[in-house]
């Protein structure tokens, strides 16, 4: 075999060139510096034993050169040309690159800086080459004794001419991998430079049997120079950029790295010296003093070495990298100091898999888990980070875990930054059950009861931070969370402070939440809860039910032990916490639990077993909540969520699956005649819509007509959905189909259905003439309304329901003037009718003068008044005295609130009377008007009270409305018009009411005379006849008076009544028993006087 035969490329002339690559990590294209590598690793294996077709020359530098002849003669010239092409690129830095780029575009042939490169490694490879084939061929031996000291002299003299690595000027070394255009970057180019020549001279002073020495002190030198770089470079650096920045300067330094590893590897497997980390830790460690600078630069060259994408070729088992942390961590560092160590381990941990990093943190944290972690470099917003919630805290704890690596530093103390480590690692190690366990045994030895007890706030918080962090990567998240209520049982939640209470109920709710989402059993969690909860108090109980919501939105499935966070402390809290108005949070949870349960019992065919969970969940939620609903159900104020929750457990006791269940709610919600309106409007109408009324338990349909009936009386505009939804049902009901058969009504359709119901009781009352079907249908009209009293007297204490109240006056008018056949029997007591006066009217709490009538109360009555007196007047008050004591009092009670209340654009009360009709047509008028006038005018007063002259104002307002109108004016003549006269002989000359008398007397009295006037006229007489027969005899000086106005008024007028007046004194003078009384005479003569006069 030739000694330099190996596989070449052949060149035309018959000369080979090498085929190689070098340091290059921006190489050209489709060659990788990983391949240099890769062949470099291997370049023993490149003898070739082929010989043939082999040229016996070589191209170097651009010469040629005898394959065999040069390694014997031609060594120093090609050192000598190999140096030459060194000095050429150093001269080039010299020369100040830019300039010389400059001239050299514009005058001079340009420098191949990567040629210059190739051929000097080129050449070196070369020599390695006849080395190798020296070394494998002991014919040859003689050659290498006679010239490997020559040869090692060589490679030590074309070192020194680049200089010490290390010492390589900041400039080269911050412009190496700045330019893109790598190709004229002198300095990228001087820089690899040094890579390739040192590679090629370690690798043959290990071709070189005598050179172990001065190989090993080359290594020495080489790891010495690799760190001295990565040293001024940390110098030069902010701690906050030594995650952003590599402690090797590129690539192929790190390539340079792994060479040496691999040749220290094969020296030490060929001559058992010393391994790689033994050589560089002599290198690393080699310092004066050692602080925690020196240590965060251990780290960082550490983490920079297993950060490489090949980072499996340098394994850091045999460092000093727990020694490092640990001496790092007993000289104290500072908060920023420590994250950044942290930031730094977590590569190494991640890719290595080693546990000893992460127990050697935990020993220094456990110690220090009080403490607040603060350091200046945090951004404000996250100092703060306790979360709000027990989902809060989970989301808190997942974006740890998720969170980029250039946030780590400033949103992030160092303890969340060490669970974000552990978190990561166990993640790592999930399969590894040894490491799992020895970090899991090692944690949870280090908390006892008085270890717990000593925590403050800051530091229980780190301690369920912690624990959530190992349940969130556990495969038993269960266990984990049944550690950590061990542990606060050992010394009570009771005896915690309040703000750590309340962090052991967010923690709580982060591990139910979290076993919700891994759909893992709460059995064995929940039933830990149960003793706790019934023990704790209320404030923190919310905090726990905040988190139930979630725990139930995660549930793919009920069956996991759901039923164990329900207890009998729900029936405790609901009833001593939750006020019926509120619609808050956890009522939202326990509908949403229904839902849950409603859905799963349509899925489902066969009823459940009482020992099924999902059974037990809803078993226990109705046992619980049933208290709640039933004191809600009663409430005033209730927000319509405490009727959708009844109406759920309602529809779900009906459906097969939990047939097994009777739920009494129907009874609370819709027989219960004390039920707020809203409630019992949203419960029926729910059940209704889902179609299962008929199956519910303790249905009836007269309780559901009395419910409708009790929604339709009043329904508003926030209830009209709802109650048309109850109203389409109850219309085919077959006793209301009846009722409305024939009657030309349709309840469906109709906008006000109570309305339309007492429309239809009207018209068949009035149809059916036989008095004992008028009887029967009274009594079924009382079933219905039987219990009318409550729903009114419950609306009327409130007094808070404006548009309610005021419908309530409304149909209950409406009802008088339809009904009062129906709901009144002579002498029976307590009929409805009367309920309804004393509830509404003529309660003895409401004639108190103190009492302050509703606004709502006398604006309804302002409208509809006249049909309460309809109503009334059809009872005929004539000859029964209870409906006339009813109405007087009503009018002295009501009228004049309703005519103070009056504003000038409002219309006048009970106008509906005042129609141009006859007596005979609205009967209520006279009525009417005789119940005013013997309410307030009937008394002989000097000062008569404020309603006597609202009552004044009121008629003289109907006749000025009504004086075309000759039908009221006659009624108001007829039957006031005597009252009104006799209120203005009596009354004082200043009270107000004398001057509203003279002037309806003065209005009368000049309609009297007009020409088609005069049935007017003789009423106005007959009414003045009765006035003189009644009060001439005793008080003949007032009746002289009120004829000198009337004179006043119309003289012709008193001159026709005067042959009236002249025989109602004679009559008095007869029955006085003497010929003419002086007084009576004297006052006649007056007036005749004064008619003479005018």
């Amino acid at each position: 075999m030739h000694l330099f035969s190996a596989g070449r490329d052949i060149e035309n002339d018959n000369q080979s060139t090498m085929s190689f690559n070098c340091f290059n990590c921006k190489g050209r294209p489709n060659i990788s510096n990983e391949q240099f590598v890769m062949s470099e690793q291997n370049f023993n294996i490149s003898i070739m034993n082929n010989d043939e077709n082999q040229s016996d020359r070589y191209v170097l530098f651009g010469n040629s050169f005898h394959k065999g002849n040069s390694l014997v003669y031609d060594i120093p010239i090609l050192f000598k040309m190999a140096k030459k092409h060194l000095l050429s690129l150093s001269s080039v830095v010299r020369d100040q690159y830019k300039t010389f780029r400059s001239q050299d575009q514009n005058n001079c042939k340009p420098i191949n800086f990567s040629d210059i490169r190739l051929q000097i490694s080129g050449f070196l490879l070369f020599l390695r080459d006849c080395l190798q084939r020296m070394n494998a061929c002991e014919s040859y031996s003689w050659l290498m004794e006679s010239h490997g000291k020559k040869i090692e002299l060589e490679l030590n003299n074309l070192y020194s001419a680049l200089g010490q690595f290390h010492n390589l000027s900041e400039t080269i070394l911050q412009h190496a991998l700045l330019s893109s255009d790598y190709t004229n970057n002198i300095y990228y180019h001087l820089y690899h430079c040094h890579l390739d020549v040192r590679w090629f001279q370690l690798s043959l002073l290990s071709e070189l049997p005598n050179s172990k020495d001065t190989l090993k002190n080359s290594l020495h030198n080489a790891l010495n120079d690799l760190v001295q770089l990565a040293r001024n470079r940390f110098k030069k650096l902010q701690l906050k950029d030594l995650l952003l920045k590599d402690a090797l300067l590129c690539d192929c330094t790190y390539d340079f790295l792994i060479l040496i590893q691999y040749l220290i590897n094969k020296q030490q497997l060929l001559y058992n010296s010393d391994n790689f980390w033994q050589y560089f830790n002599a290198v690393f460690t080699n310092v004066n003093l050692v602080n925690c600078e020196e240590l965060i630069f251990r780290l960082w060259l550490l983490n920079s070495l297993q950060r490489s994408d090949k980072s499996s070729s340098i394994d850091l088992k045999d460092s000093d990298l727990v020694s490092i942390l640990k001496e790092f961590l007993n000289n104290e560092p500072n908060e920023v100091q420590l994250k950044l160590s942290i930031c730094l381990l977590q590569n190494i941990v991640i890719s290595s898999s080693i546990t000893e990093p992460v127990i050697v943190f935990w020993e220094y944290f456990h110690k220090r888990l009080n403490s607040t972690f603060y350091s200046s470099d945090m951004k404000i917003q996250n100092i703060a980070c306790i979360s709000k919630n027990g989902s809060e805290l989970l989301i808190q704890m997942n974006n740890l875990f998720s969170a980029q690596q250039t946030e780590l530093l400033s949103n992030y103390n160092s303890f969340q930054l060490f669970q974000r480590l552990l978190g990561l690692h166990l993640q790592n190690i999930k399969y590894n059950s040894k490491d799992w366990n020895q970090i899991k045994g090692r944690i949870f030895s280090k908390f006892s009861p008085s270890k717990l007890m000593s925590f403050n706030e800051v530091g229980f918080y780190n301690f369920t931070t912690l624990f959530l962090t190992l349940s969130i990567m556990s495969d038993d998240t269960s266990q984990i969370a049944l550690k950590y209520q061990h542990l606060i049982k050992l010394i009570s939640e009771q005896k915690l402070d309040p703000n750590t209470r309340s962090t052991y109920w967010k923690g709580t709710v982060a591990f139910l939440i979290l076993h919700s989402q891994r759909n893992v059993s709460i059995t064995a969690y929940g039933t830990a809860l149960s003793d706790t909860l019934n023990t704790t108090s209320q404030e923190y109980i919310t905090v726990y039910l905040d988190g139930l919501k979630e725990v139930f939105l995660f549930s793919e499935s009920l069956t996991y032990g759901q039923h164990t966070l329900i207890g009998s402390w729900l029936e405790n809290y609901l009833l001593s916490t939750i006020k019926p108005l509120d619609s808050n949070e956890i009522l939202q949870t326990i509908l949403l639990i229904l839902e849950k349960l409603k859905k799963v019992g349509n899925d489902q065919s066969m009823p459940f077993s009482n020992e099924n969970e999902i059974f037990i969940l809803y078993n226990s939620l109705y046992n619980n909540l049933l208290p709640f609903l039933k004191k809600s159900c009663l409430s005033f104020d209730c927000d319509t969520i405490v009727a959708d929750i009844a109406a759920t457990f309602t529809i779900i006791s009906s459906i097969p699956a939990f047939s097994n269940t009777k739920v009494m709610l129907f009874n609370f919600f819709v027989v219960n005649q004390g039920i707020n309106i809203k409630l019992l409007n949203r419960y029926l109408s729910s059940i209704i819509k889902e179609n299962v009324i008929a199956n519910v338990h303790g249905f009836n349909s007269l309780a559901l007509i009395k419910a409708w009936l009790h929604s339709s009386m009043l329904i508003t505009n926030w209830t009209f959905n709802e109650t048309m939804t109850i109203t389409q049902f109850v219309s085919n009901i077959s006793e209301i189909k009846e009722l409305f058969t024939n009657s030309g009504n349709n309840l469906e359709t109709s906008v006000d259905p109570f309305i339309t119901f007492l429309d239809s009781l009207n018209l068949k009352y009035q149809h059916n003439q036989d008095i004992k079907l008028r009887q029967k249908m009274s009594e079924k009209v009382s079933d219905y309304f039987y219990s009318i009293k409550i729903w009114v007297n419950i609306l009327i204490k409130q007094q808070k329901q404006n548009d309610e109240i005021y419908r309530l006056y409304m149909v209950i008018g409406y009802m008088f003037e339809k009904i009062s056949p129906l709901i009144y029997v002579k002498g029976k007591p307590n009929t409805i009718l009367q309920e309804l006066l004393d509830s509404m009217f003529l309660g003895v709490s409401l004639r108190s003068p103190n009492f302050k009538t509703h606004p709502c109360v006398i604006t309804a009555l302002l409208s509809c008044l006249h049909r309460y007196f309809i109503g009334l007047f059809r009872l005929n008050p004539k000859t029964d005295m209870y409906i006339a004591r009813c109405l007087r009092e009503l009018i002295s009670l009501y009228f004049p609130k309703i005519l103070v209340g009056i504003k000038s654009s409002d219309e006048l009360p009970l106008l509906k009377f005042f129609e141009e009709k006859p007596d005979n047509e609205i009967p209520e008028r006279s009525l009417f008007l005789e119940l005013l006038v013997s309410t307030f005018l009937n008394k002989r007063q000097r000062t008569p009270d404020s309603s006597v002259a609202q009552v004044l104002e009121y008629i003289n307002n109907i006749i000025k409305i009504s004086h075309n109108n000759k039908f009221v004016i006659l009624s108001i003549i007829q039957h006031a018009l005597m009252r009104i006269c006799s209120v203005s002989m009596f009354c004082e000359e200043t009270n107000i009411c004398r001057r509203i008398t003279n002037e309806i007397i003065n209005t009368l009295i000049n309609l009297s005379e007009l020409p088609s006037n005069e049935e007017i006229k003789n009423e106005v007489m007959s009414s003045l006849n009765t006035l003189c027969e009644e009060h001439l005899a005793f008080s003949s000086k007032l009746i002289f008076e009120f004829f000198d106005h009337v004179i006043t008024i119309s003289p012709d007028f008193v001159t026709c009544f005067l042959p009236k007046l002249v025989t109602h004194i004679e009559k008095v003078e007869w029955k006085r028993g003497i010929g003419s009384d002086y007084n009576l005479r004297k006052g006649l003569e007056r007036i005749q006087i004064k008619l003479k006069k005018i």
